[in-house]
């Protein structure tokens, strides 16, 4: 089941931890995979870990600036010779950070709507048509906890990320008669090296506001990330799931 043999992937935020994870996991159904990043050499070193892997597939590290159209079409296009038209758009770029609005510059605030929510239109935008015409896609995208419950010192993030909730509902009814579906993934506290730089006691208390007692592992989004790019998803579209571990409100950090 959830064999994507043939399949072709694009990845946008591919050379991060999450990223990493849903290339593998995509890779390891069948598919070939484009891994963009703003950060190229890092994209290239995954793309180059996968094709030892994975010989018999295409995989290729490309540049772009999901805030910058340009830089997403030249990569769609530098990706699209390189391993294929994108069957499948995983739009994972983002970044995190903590800043009370009363301290917050509108600098900050266009910044990270520019990167998740412009990110993923930008990445959509210059994807679907193909999928449209072939009849068959997926687009998923990310959002996060943090836009389904909120989460103090980052209104900025939630904000971009219920943006994206609202434009994969909306778009799924579009795109729905063409054999194309969109949902977004919007994980709990996941297990990351950024997670060492966090204050005393705070990774304590999140864990403790998550019934299963632990943070997520990569791979577990990565598995869902497959999923939902499979034959075995047709039927699922319009969804914002969010793999969390049960979490619930955290009280002590007012998050």
């Amino acid at each position: 089941m959830f064999s994507l043999e043939g399949r072709t992937a694009l990845l946008t935020g591919g050379a991060g931890g999450l990223g990493r994870a849903m290339a593998a996991a995509l890779a390891q159904q069948g598919a070939s995979v484009a891994i963009t990043d703003l950060r190229p050499e890092a994209a290239t070193d995954v793309a180059d870990e996968l094709a030892e892997q994975y010989p018999a597939q295409a995989f290729a590290g490309v540049s772009m600036d999901v805030t910058d159209e340009s830089s997403v079409t030249a990569g769609v296009a530098e990706a699209t010779k390189a391993v294929g038209s994108p069957d499948i758009v995983v739009a994972a770029a983002g970044i995190g950070e903590l800043q009370p609005i009363a301290e917050m510059s509108f600098r900050q605030w266009r910044h990270m709507l520019a990167i998740h929510l412009d990110g993923t239109f930008l990445a959509i935008r210059h994807t679907v048509n193909p999928m449209i015409e072939r009849g068959w896609g997926r687009v998923i995208c990310f959002s996060s906890v943090a836009s389904l419950q909120g989460v103090a010192r980052q209104a900025h993030y939630a904000a971009g990320k219920g943006g994206i909730d609202g434009l994969v509902r909306s778009f799924s009814r579009e795109v729905a008669p063409n054999g194309v579906t969109v949902n977004a993934i919007a994980p709990g506290y996941i297990e990351s090296p950024l997670n060492d730089l966090a204050p005393p006691g705070r990774i304590e208390a999140l864990i403790e506001s998550v019934p299963v007692g632990r943070f997520g592992y990569p791979s577990e989004i990565g598995a869902l990330a497959a999923y939902l790019a499979s034959d075995e998803a047709a039927y699922l579209t319009g969804q914002i799931i969010s793999p969390n571990g049960g979490f619930r409100y955290c009280h002590q950090l007012g998050d």
